[in-house]
């Protein structure tokens, strides 16, 4: 007996070893699976950064810090920076979406009484009857914006309506028209009543001014973005920056016919709501609106939301920031696109420096699509993304960086444009 026990011994200490080393190389195989993991996440982000091209890099005499959205007409890519040109007050500028034949079609005047308007800040210009339409954010009268037009060609830029602020008119548009037939709604941030803001519309031509409706500090105010057409095609859509219950702005409509204001969903600071929708407007989809607001969600980092034209069924669809490589901090819009909503937020992504972000309308699938650099890409895209006839390419603006700007504090920024990656990536 006491003869075994050393063979005993023996065959327990090689037991104990290889089980010591089979859970090492268990260890070191699930290690190497993270790590492969972890490539195959910068294969995705470097693969992204392949598939994106700049078109223009900005240097500051030809447009410095675009802030908007651009908008595609043919070939054609049209859009404004709210910096940059002679009198750094912004330009317009068309370039072909192969990156060639930029020029600057109008450079922007000093001057708070200029009465054509400078610094346009958010939006996409509305191609109406081959004439771009947008808005400036100051300049004017008094610098409160205005909305002016300009041909294709570059040729008759005017301002078909110079803000003024006060009881019957708006002040400071932080984007631009709805067309609903033949007739220009909006939005202000300022003026009115309370000098809260006001919706409105015109004519084309800048006739018939008409504020419909003043915002107030209860029902909301402050609006920045855009409005959008609901599928009853008479009642309007927006968001508003502050105000409302909460203070922390609404999602409102309006009907056109009946002049009714009705908000669908106040803001609040809590981890299941949003709270700070800055510049952007509302997608729509099978009756249902899409939206995005700067902070609020699980990790105060913004929110992807939904909430029927009703006002039922408020739904967060992602709450940004989930780790440090997601992106965070919108500052603007959704696109849809093939089934998808995409659009860009400020920070966040594998450099911090903004992303570009889809996910499906039911919230499923999510995925940030492109991480900005400054060095390759520009940085801190502000605003939305745009496509092409078959939504296989999207373009958009990094709002500062690219080539022209490495050294120093420069801003300039870019434009860029990228293969839209298969709907299972």
């Amino acid at each position: 007996m006491n003869k075994q026990l050393p063979k005993l011994r023996k065959l327990f200490y090689l037991f104990f070893y290889l089980l010591i080393l089979t859970g090492a190389q268990s260890c070191k195989g699930e290690k190497e699976k993270d790590k492969n993991k972890d490539k195959d996440k910068d294969s995705r982000n470097e693969k992204s950064k392949d598939d994106a091209t700049v078109l223009h890099s900005f240097d500051g005499t030809d447009g410095d810090t675009p802030k908007g959205t651009l908008t595609l007409v043919g070939n054609e890519l049209y859009g404004y920076t709210s910096a940059g040109g002679i009198s750094n007050k912004g330009v317009i500028f068309k370039i072909d979406n192969t990156g060639n034949g930029f020029s600057v079609l109008y450079n922007f005047e000093d001057g708070e009484n200029n009465a054509l308007g400078n610094e346009p800040h958010h939006d996409a210009m509305l191609n109406y009857n081959n004439t771009l339409y947008g808005a400036t954010l100051y300049g004017g009268n008094g610098n409160n914006g205005v909305i002016f037009k300009i041909n294709l060609d570059g040729t008759s830029y005017s301002a078909v309506h110079i803000f003024k602020g006060g009881f019957d008119d708006g002040a400071h548009p932080h984007s631009g028209v709805l067309e609903v037939n033949n007739v220009f709604y909006g939005t202000t941030a300022e003026g009115g009543k309370d000098g809260k803001g006001v919706i409105y519309k015109m004519n084309p031509d800048g006739s018939g001014f008409t504020v419909l409706y003043s915002f107030l500090k209860s029902n909301g105010h402050n609006a920045h973005g855009r409005l959008t057409l609901g599928s009853d095609g008479h009642t309007v859509y927006g968001l508003t920056k502050t105000g409302g219950g909460g203070g922390e702005g609404v999602v409102f409509g309006f009907d056109l016919t009946s002049s009714k204001y009705s908000i669908l969903h106040t803001f609040e600071k809590n981890d299941n709501n949003g709270y700070t929708s800055e510049h952007g407007y509302l997608a729509l989809n099978n009756n249902k609106l899409y939206g995005l607001t700067q902070y609020g969600g699980a990790h105060d980092k913004g929110i992807i939301f939904s909430i029927n034209e009703d006002s039922t069924d408020f739904q967060i669809l992602h709450s940004f920031g989930a780790d440090d490589k997601d992106a965070m901090s919108p500052f603007g819009s959704l696109k849809l696109s093939n089934g998808f909503l995409y659009g860009t937020t400020q920070e966040g992504g594998k450099d911090n420096r903004g992303t570009i972000f889809r996910i499906d309308t039911e919230g499923k699938k999510y995925s940030v699509i492109l991480s900005f650099d400054k060095p390759t890409t520009g940085e801190y895209p502000i605003d939305n993304v745009i496509f092409n006839s078959d939504g296989s390419e999207l373009y958009c603006y990094g709002q500062e960086g690219g080539d022209n700007a490495q050294k120093g504090t420069k801003k300039f920024g870019t434009i860029i444009k990228m293969k839209v990656p298969d709907r299972d990536k």
